[in-house]
């Protein structure tokens, strides 16, 4: 089958559904707006006139949140629902008809984006100035935090960026010797974690409440602490749980505040972690309340997103006045009624199913390409042909993905490409990965035992320190004459079981280059060579967060792209080649004129005309390190064994939804037949979505005489 055919199996039903499933829809709904929903004789009028006439009509759910200004609200905001549109309008509609102080209005985002586009939305409302705007209090959860704590210090502390953060951690492990090999990044994302959970609150630690974190961890976390706070540093996370202790400190101070903060809205609710929540119900208590959010968006729970926070909000403040935004203005109604069967099989949710308005159906395209390979051509195909059609340019165009690794081949294809693209950031390619480059390192120095900059690279995975024994390396291979690998035979410091161990590593290390590439990744891996997984963890139960949850998934996926390899040198020369090409394509990437690669939980927030979703297989979506608890126990410490499966899967579905609901016109998605090597089959989220259309259209509704209809 050549390539041409294989972009003719598109269509609207995935493979292995049958032709008789009816394709999820979603309802249409008549759309009424502000025009014929509020009378001119109303006290409002005036405010939804103006909105109007700069082309703001509401429908009826925006309307009632708009008015609901007084008392808990809970705005339950659908995907595409017009969200930023609302909150803008609510805080016009508290300062221009309850002509609340603006300095009394208080409006926390999670971005400074967000932030930044909800002041410059609401100068351009009628009757709101400037002087309003810069009055209120807006900014991020962090900003409102630092503020706090900052004005009750005579001197506020320094916030330490990842850098030093990651030195002063790697500084006191190695004083302290752990038994464990933990990467900086491994603690500080434990320490984050404690932190966002109020486990660890200024010098107070509530850790027995953590089933799993090792003494040795908590040794190093102690130290680096106590570090912190003789030289008068802090973390990011300090911000909010310091805001949290000025605030039980001081009464008088929060008395003051509560005053002020008469009129509290925070967006993004689903997304609040357990010290958000609690410096936002201290600071509320006494104010008119209003969270806004998306259940089913809550797609962040790795970095501490508590969904169950704004799923309890109507048990907590029981008189609280709910308000769902329902209707979808984002997406046609075969992309929306898509994402309302899948995400409806979650259990933890507000119950709703989003409508659209009657503008066409717009149905998902799925295609089921052979292998990875294949589907990254035919993507690279799909591409060139909305583009060549006229009807969109490559900006319009996303890309999304589950992880990196998924969206390896297809990357690296564009780069080697005439198709510009951008990530909107500076990611290092699959090679550069930190991962993945030690074990590149291993392959070069058997290449090039002079190579140095490889030889560093492997010191740690050899438990040998760069800092202590890298020079003396270089003065041995100069007395002796001999190679950097060579010099390695020399190193009388280290004790004799590891210079024996290091005596016949090298001989071992001499011998990969010899071998394919496959066998000389995995002879990398084994412990009976180069022991990388044990260096790493990913065999242990010791790997303690969840920044190694994909670290598995990402050597699976080195093996993979070493396979049209024939030999070392082969598949080296082609590492460089990505990398060199990825330089020289920054320039072009930064322009943001090409289209867009992301991971699902990049575009959270985004949308695109179009949206191409890669890896709609079992294992992928949803991931099978993601469902498996026990291989990121960081994530489920608090959890109770039993909730963790079903949480996981939960929040997978909940990453489809979202990678779903980015489309504004049209949505491809990819099911590839293989997945490294082996027979993948189709992602779950879609086999219930298709099941669950089916069974609603055979539902029979019965009228007042109990007849079928």
């Amino acid at each position: 089958m050549n390539q041409q055919d294989e972009m003719c199996e598109m269509g609207n039903l995935p493979r292995g559904i049958s032709a008789a499933c009816a394709i999820p829809q979603a309802e249409t709904t008549d759309g009424l707006t502000s025009e014929q929903v509020v009378a001119d004789g109303e006290p409002d009028a005036f405010f939804f006139r103006a909105l109007e006439r700069i082309g703001i009509r509401l429908n009826e759910p925006q309307i009632q949140a708009v008015r609901a200004v007084d008392g808990p609200v809970l705005i339950n905001a659908g995907a595409g629902s017009g969200k930023t549109t609302v909150l803008t309008c609510r805080t016009a509609y508290l300062l221009l008809v309850k002509r609340v102080p603006p300095q009394n209005i208080v409006l926390v985002t999670f971005t400074r984006h967000a932030a930044r586009q909800m002041k410059e939305r609401l100068a351009t409302i009628p009757g709101v100035t400037l002087a309003m705007v810069k009055q209120m209090i807006t900014g991020t959860f962090h900003s409102l935090a630092r503020t706090i704590y900052f004005h009750k210090l005579d001197v506020p502390p320094r916030i330490m960026s990842e850098k030093q953060k990651e030195f002063l951690i790697e500084q006191i492990t190695k004083e302290l010797a752990t038994g464990e090999q933990y990467e900086p990044e491994t603690l500080l994302a434990l320490l984050a974690y404690l932190k966002n959970n109020l486990l660890l609150v200024g010098g107070t630690w509530a850790v027995e409440e953590v089933e799993g974190l090792k003494d040795d961890a908590r040794r190093v976390l102690e130290r680096y602490e106590a570090y912190k706070r003789d030289n008068h540093l802090i973390d990011y996370e300090d911000l909010i749980t310091g805001c949290i202790e000025t605030l039980r400190a001081h009464p008088n101070y929060l008395t003051a505040l509560r005053r002020r903060m008469a009129y509290i809205m925070v967006d993004e609710y689903q997304d609040t972690n357990i010290a958000q929540y609690e410096m936002i119900r201290m600071l509320a208590k006494q104010s008119n309340l209003c969270v806004v959010g998306d259940p089913d968006q809550a797609i962040y729970g790795f970095r501490g997103a508590e969904p169950s926070i704004i799923l309890r909000f109507p048990d907590e403040y029981s008189d609280c006045t709910r308000i769902t935004l329902d209707i979808n203005y984002r997406s046609p109604a075969g992309v929306v009624g898509l994402g309302n069967e899948i995400i409806r099989h979650n259990r933890r949710r507000f119950e709703k199913q989003l409508k659209v308005l009657p503008t066409g159906t717009g149905l998902p395209i799925y295609f089921a390409a052979r292998s990875v390979e294949k589907e990254a051509e035919q993507v690279l195909m799909l591409i060139e042909k909305l583009v060549s059609s006229g009807e969109y340019e490559y900006s319009d165009i996303a890309v999304l993905y589950r992880t990196n690794s998924t969206a390896r081949t297809l990357y690296e294809k564009l780069l080697l490409s005439n198709i510009p693209f951008t990530t909107y950031r500076d990611d290092p390619t699959f090679y550069e990965l930190s991962t993945i480059r030690p074990v590149l390192d291993f392959m070069r120095l058997s290449l090039d035992p002079y190579n140095e900059t490889a030889l560093e690279g492997i010191l740690p995975c050899l438990y040998i320190s760069k800092a202590r024994y890298m020079k003396e390396i270089q003065v041995i291979a100069i007395q002796r004459g001999v190679s950097y690998l060579e010099a390695l035979r020399y190193l009388e410091a280290l004790p004799l079981f590891q210079r024996r161990r290091l005596n016949e590593q090298v001989d071992w290390l001499k011998s990969i280059a010899k071998l394919n590439p496959l066998q000389a990744v995995r002879e990398v891996r084994s412990e009976a060579g180069g022991g990388y997984d044990k260096f790493l963890g990913s065999e242990q139960n010791g790997a303690i967060t969840y920044h190694k949850e994909l670290l598995r998934d990402d050597l699976y996926e080195l093996e993979e792209a070493v396979k049209p390899f024939a030999t070392v040198a082969d598949f080296l020369a082609y590492v460089d080649t990505v990398i060199a090409r990825k330089e020289t394509r920054r320039q072009q990437s930064e322009s943001g004129l090409g289209l867009t690669l992301q991971t699902i939980h990049a575009a959270k927030g985004l949308e695109y005309p179009v949206v191409i979703l890669l890896g709609a297989i079992d294992g992928v979506l949803p991931h099978s390190i993601a469902v498996d608890p026990d291989e990121k126990p960081d994530f489920w410490l608090h959890k109770k064994n039993g909730e963790r499966t079903e949480e996981a899967m939960e929040e997978e579905r909940r990453l489809m939804y979202v990678a779903v609901t980015r489309a504004k016109r049209e949505l491809y998605i990819s099911s590839p037949r293989y997945f490294r090597g082996k027979p993948a089959t189709l992602s779950p989220f879609l086999l219930e979505a298709f099941r669950a259309a089916s069974k609603a259209v055979v539902t029979y509704v019965t009228d007042e005489g109990g007849n079928k209809q």
